[in-house]
């Protein structure tokens, strides 16, 4: 039993992971991108549609992430070009994404509310090596869809990427200290679009995984807000991405207890359910004691662009 929820907590956390991701690029950059929902529902039908239409997983990836990259680029053009807010940029997005895929859905796969279909390609287990005969640990890490092993060994590639190479430190400047980068020459706007294009990329993957990794199919609102989740992840985590990674793992354990507690206590579903949001609010509560804190001892950091 504990076994198998920790292999769920590991399928369940890995859209969690690519979309935290995601977002603490743009969080390291100074800015607070609301719009990982947007960009994962709209990459998860872009992911499927494709897999549908070629039968291939490779398009319906790669498709996915063509969609977030665009999603992204168009709320960096609004806000990095013609200075809209990055909130209200971001709700717009969202809400654009949660439309057009619910008209796409409709128009271009005749079918509201659920698409689903045996021409859909899904990805095989995989199974280790040597891995898989490793007592206790050998069942958790053997077993997974290919998208799953991408999500847990891109956590240190991140980390080494902006903690260990020039550009990464570029992108912490930014966002610490906005005016002294751009005095500095550090072109302030190419380096905001590049995060945004990169949390883009990565909720690409997160949609993808979400339509052809974790089920196969696409739902309206299928993400069920994964991205606010992952938003608390990097807020609770402070954008650090070991940590950010870890925080989402254990909002993806919540969920797996809230879906096999009831068989074990039998106690209503619906209850249980609450179990995720649960941990969101507390984590949230943290932060804003955290914060409150901090602020006072250091002044407040704002987002404001």
């Amino acid at each position: 039993m504990i076994s198998d929820i920790a292999f769920s907590a590991i399928r369940i956390s890995t859209p969690l992971i690519f979309a935290a991701l995601g977002g603490l690029f743009t969080f390291q950059a100074g800015m607070l991108n609301i719009a990982l929902d947007g960009f994962m529902i709209v990459a998860a039908f872009a992911a499927i549609a494709a897999a549908y239409i070629s039968g291939s997983l490779a398009v319906g990836v790669l498709a996915g992430i063509l969609a977030g990259m665009l999603m992204a680029a168009l709320m960096a053009l609004f806000n990095l070009r013609f200075r809209a807010h990055i909130f209200i940029v971001g709700i717009a997005v969202t809400f654009l994404a949660y439309g057009l895929t619910a008209l796409l859905l409709k128009s271009l796969l005749g079918q509201d509310g659920v698409f689903a279909s045996d021409a859909i390609p899904t990805f095989p287990a995989i199974d280790i090596p040597f891995v898989a005969d490793i007592p206790v640990v050998g069942p958790l890490a053997s077993g997974h869809t290919l998208l799953v092993y991408v999500a847990y060994l891109a956590i240190p590639v991140v980390h080494w990427w902006l903690y260990r190479t020039r550009w990464g430190l570029r992108v912490r400047v930014v966002g610490e200290a906005e005016d002294a980068a751009r005095a500095a020459g550090i072109p302030v706007e190419r380096v905001k679009f590049q995060t945004m294009l990169l949390s883009g990329l990565f909720c690409g993957l997160a949609g993808a995984y979400l339509s052809l990794g974790y089920v196969s199919l696409f739902a309206k609102q299928m993400n069920n807000d994964r991205g606010l989740i992952a938003l608390a992840a990097i807020f609770f985590a402070k954008g650090r991405p070991v940590r950010t990674a870890a925080v989402a793992v254990l909002f993806g354990l919540a969920t797996a207890l809230s879906v096999r507690l009831p068989q074990v206590t039998g106690a209503a579903p619906q209850l249980l359910e609450l179990i995720p949001y649960l941990v969101t609010i507390l984590a949230m509560v943290i932060v804003g004691i955290r914060t409150t804190r901090d602020n006072a001892l250091n002044g407040s950091w704002r987002f404001d662009q």
